[in-house]
């Protein structure tokens, strides 16, 4: 990594484990005023980029920078078990917001009609790419597809998905929640969209014209 002196003009090097530890040292410190996904829970104190910091989360009074005074009044201490039971709730609310923001999407290989899959999608196909685009674990049996135990055929559906509703949030549970042995469930809905493979439909096509080529000469 190169640079120059500003004032003599001379050329520095610089390694590059420097450059990480000058970035490293950039920081500010805040305390959070709410919860923020991967960030902190509401009165913890952590380490963000300045222009974070600046540009959205002071005036967007989601954080205060972490003074002696804002300290005293903002800053919550909190025991490991607390801290579960916040993290639970967290990634509940994230995974939530998720479903609702964005659909997951497959690109697929199809039959003659162009319609149909050339392998249905399967439970484990929609809980692996749960895990993947919307950052969330899923078991297989949580998830309920419309119709059958596969998804055969191109476009758009919604299928649902039984989640745990966190214990800090019990109290506050939607009318859809349902009981499930001695825990509270909610069915969250998951936009799903397969697409049809097209590289592999223009390389079929290219292979086509070529045989057809071969055959007219």
């Amino acid at each position: 990594m190169l640079g120059r002196n500003s004032l003599t003009g001379t050329v520095l090097s610089f390694k590059p484990s420097i450059i990480r530890n000058l970035s490293k040292k950039r920081m500010v410190n805040v305390v959070l005023l709410e919860d923020l996904a991967f960030r902190g829970f509401a009165g913890e104190e952590v380490a963000v980029k300045p222009g974070y910091a600046r540009n959205f989360l002071i005036p967007g009074r989601k954080a205060v920078y972490a003074t002696h005074d804002n300290k005293l009044q903002h800053v919550v201490m909190r025991s490991n078990e607390e801290r579960t039971l916040l993290e639970e709730r967290r990634d509940f609310l994230y995974f939530k917001s998720r479903t609702m923001q964005r659909a997951i999407t497959f690109t697929r290989n199809v039959a003659v009609d162009g319609q149909k899959l050339e392998h249905p999608l399967t439970k484990a196909d929609l809980a692996a790419a749960m895990r993947k685009q919307l950052k969330r674990h899923v078991d297989e049996q949580d998830i309920r597809l419309p119709k059958g135990s596969e998804i055969k055929m191109l476009g758009e559906l919604n299928v649902k998905v039984a989640v745990d509703v966190p214990q800090l949030m019990v109290d506050e549970m939607q009318e859809s929640a349902q009981s499930d042995g001695g825990k509270k469930r909610e069915m969250l809905t998951v936009k799903v969209a397969i697409q049809k493979d097209e590289k592999k439909r223009d390389r079929r096509e290219n292979r086509s014209a070529e045989v057809l080529e071969e055959d007219s000469e």
